[in-house]
């Protein structure tokens, strides 16, 4: 009799066990990757200055970019949720500006969404600028 309770006991623990699983959700694709690029340029005042470009390894669409100076100051780039196909060049400032030449550590957050199944991704990447215009 004390074999007939232990089998009622262990009777929907290994049912629990060995239920079906539902379906699992498919893996979302990994986030995109941007290979950031610099321009020196000269500023109107004549101080140095810098423009910033990207480009990601896959089709996005960007919302905005928010670039931290290594000061620590931020700035938003509105990119207006623009699709930028694989490898297109994106100006990360507005057209015939610059930021001035800071030297050191400059983050960057890419906020947007993979396209075309819409993915949200928010990706960090940095850059290291030299203190030297030409190094």
């Amino acid at each position: 009799m004390k074999l007939y309770r232990v089998a009622l006991l262990l009777l929907p623990v290994l049912l629990f066990a060995c239920g079906k699983k539902g379906p699992s959700e498919p893996e979302a694709p990994p986030p995109p990757k941007f290979n950031i690029s610099t321009v020196n340029v000269t500023l109107a005042d004549g101080s140095d200055g810098i423009q910033f470009f990207a480009k990601p390894d896959k089709d996005v669409r960007l919302v905005r970019v928010d670039i931290t100076n290594p000061l620590g100051n931020k700035t938003s780039f509105n990119a207006g949720g623009e699709i930028f196909v694989k490898d297109q060049l994106i100006e990360l400032q507005a057209p015939g500006t610059a930021y001035i030449r800071v030297s050191g550590t400059w983050t960057f957050e890419f906020v947007g969404n993979l396209e075309p199944n819409g993915d949200n991704f928010t990706v960090k990447q940095t850059v290291n600028v030299s203190a030297k215009v030409g190094q």
